[in-house]
């Protein structure tokens, strides 16, 4: 059965600045290896059409041209790029998917991706994702529980219920993010997975759910997709129509709702959501950055030589008009910087 890979690619990624910027944000960069996150994605989910067809991109306004340009560079012809005038959440986005895809592939499965994972194993991804089909095909909407590694606070968790197909379950139920101590039960307990925000469905499974359950979103999505306007390489959704949406995501519009929600688990592939600057890697060694008595210290730089001294457990990123210092256990707090600079009305900084 014939997959179209629809990767999503309209996030900001401020907790990554200040190497993220609207301009450029995270999944653009080179934050895991020697290919940008989007590139890394774009090639996982292509196998030259033995299963995956040409990807349909879905992107903020303004990147349509760093979407050319950057799958140009891996060799990847997209089916389609569409542009987001505005963030209106996963939801939505899922939802133009749904119907993009209902007329340009009807019996084809969507797998829906967000542009920023990190995943080792692509090979292994692509596994778990034909394992999750046949479930998809008979109308169920697939996720993906990555197998903990330890007690995370920072992911929503999926508990399984019983198994329907090889390693395919029945949510239980989906688990906000939990502290320290509920995470640890989940992990005592078994049977509890991190939530990866990758899905797997037919068109008319996820269009049915949206009437079902967020119908203005799926009608909002309709109608701006339909008045669409080919820009920047692109189609760009109408803008009157597609800002009234009702921002939510996936989880909260259908997922938590809807009776068909199947889950693939446990899936061992090493995905990391580079969340922050604790998961993203340091600078190669051929930067020139010196350290000196450090410990556990990423320093990323676009140009300057970074320079430590004594420190530990530090986040240090330099660009030519902004400097980031951060205790590690704060990563999550840059995005109250990007806040803050929306207060000042410095847009030259974002």
């Amino acid at each position: 059965m014939k997959i179209q890979p629809v990767i999503m690619s309209g996030g900001a990624g401020t907790r990554l600045w200040p190497l993220s910027r609207k301009a450029r944000p995270k999944q653009f960069l080179n934050l895991a290896g020697d290919t940008s996150l989007f590139q890394e994605t774009a090639q996982r989910l292509s196998d030259d059409g033995d299963v995956f067809a040409p990807p349909l991109v879905i992107a903020g306004r303004g990147h349509g041209g760093l979407v050319a340009e950057q799958l140009g560079a891996v060799g990847i012809a997209p089916a389609q790029t569409i542009l987001e005038p505005c963030p209106r959440n996963t939801a939505a986005v899922a939802a133009v998917a749904a119907l993009w895809t209902a007329r340009a592939a009807p019996d084809a499965l969507i797998l829906l991706a967000p542009a920023d994972h990190h995943i080792e194993d692509a090979v292994g991804f692509r596994r778990a994702a034909a394992r999750g089909a046949k479930a998809a095909a008979a109308g169920r909407i697939v996720t993906f529980g990555i197998k903990p590694t330890h007690a995370h606070t920072g992911y929503g968790y999926i508990q399984a219920a019983e198994e329907i197909g090889e390693e395919v379950f029945r949510v239980q139920a989906f688990k906000e993010k939990p502290d320290g101590k509920t995470a640890q039960t989940y992990l005592d307990a078994g049977g509890y997975y991190w939530n990866a925000g990758i899905f797997l469905f037919s068109p008319q499974a996820m269009i049915s759910a949206l009437e079902a359950h967020a119908p203005s979103i799926l009608k909002g999505a309709g109608a701006a997709l339909s008045e669409a306007q080919s820009q920047d390489g692109g189609l760009l959704l109408d803008e009157e129509v597609f800002s009234k949406i009702p921002s939510d995501s996936i989880d909260y519009a259908v997922m938590e709702k809807t009776d068909q929600a199947a889950v693939v688990a446990p899936v061992d592939v090493g995905w990391n959501d580079i969340g922050s600057w604790t998961e993203a890697a340091s600078d190669p060694d051929s930067a020139g950055h010196m350290f000196e008595a450090c410990r556990n210290v990423t320093a990323r730089s676009d140009g300057p030589v970074i320079g430590a001294i004594g420190v530990e457990d530090l986040i240090i990123v330099a660009t030519g008009d902004a400097v980031l210092v951060a205790r590690k256990t704060h990563a999550q707090d840059v995005k109250k910087l990007v806040e803050e600079l929306k207060r000042r009305g410095r847009e030259d900084l974002l």
